[in-house]
């Protein structure tokens, strides 16, 4: 069973959680689901987008049996420091991804599904808005996917992520979840150059509600590594809520 891509990119985590779900249905022609989720920061491969601070996320997917699925995922970001002059502040206060794509199986074993996603900061005074394109591939309780964008964050400058995601059932509904990506291309090179980020953490479901909490870090080099404010790359406890319907 595929779920949202988008929503694995926000917490590669929940993905394990919603293996379950009803993204794609061979017993319906068109489905329509949504989902809500709180966690105590939103790392973007490894980086906050939130300051360090809570994040309120959601999303509203429809998709057919067919294969092709359409979507929207929201959440609150932050990307000013405290003091910033006004005429320098990006006065973003969240982030909405658009996106549509096709899922398929090759067999019993194996599926992928290709999207293409517009990221947009309504309210920003720096446009950032951009596209981006991901392939994945699911083989039993492994998924691998390659994103790509040539103009990140409105730079104008190319960004990859390739990462390997892997969910163990350790126990009943309880999963072991292990997460390793990497970051490459000219826009990280711009700014923390090539990295790895990586997570390991558990997930379960509790009276219809996904939780899951892991360790996250990244391999930055301390000189770039950032503890406090806007985008934190320090290693950290993340933990999740998430409650589909």
């Amino acid at each position: 069973m595929l779920v949202n891509p988008v929503i694995r990119r926000s917490n590669p985590l929940l993905w394990a959680l919603l293996l379950g779900g009803a993204i794609t249905s061979t017993s319906a022609m068109a489905e329509v689901s949504s989902e809500i989720a709180v966690t105590n920061d939103y790392r973007f491969r490894g980086v906050s987008q939130t300051a360090g601070d809570f994040a309120v996320q959601a999303s509203l997917d429809w998709s057919h049996d067919s294969g092709f699925f359409v979507g929207a995922w929201a959440s609150n970001v932050e990307f000013d420091e405290d003091g910033t002059p006004k005429e320098d502040q990006v006065d973003a206060d969240f982030e909405l991804d658009v996106y549509l794509g096709y899922a398929g199986e090759i067999n019993d074993n194996l599926a992928y599904d290709i999207t293409l996603l517009r990221y947009m900061y309504p309210g920003d005074n720096v446009s950032q808005d951009y596209n981006e394109i991901s392939f994945g591939l699911e083989f039993s309780d492994f998924r691998a996917a390659y994103w790509y964008t040539n103009d990140y964050a409105g730079s104008d400058l190319d960004y990859h992520y390739a990462e390997l995601n892997y969910s163990y059932e350790f126990a009943e509904n309880w999963s072991l979840d292990l997460h390793l990506g990497y970051n490459f291309g000219d826009a990280p090179d711009d700014d923390m150059g090539k990295y790895l980020d990586y997570s390991i953490g558990v997930s379960t479901e509790i009276a219809g509600f996904g939780l899951s909490v892991a360790w996250l870090d990244t391999d930055i080099d301390s000189d770039a590594e950032i503890s406090s404010g806007t985008f934190q790359n320090d290693g950290t406890v993340l933990a999740s809520v998430s409650y589909a319907f």
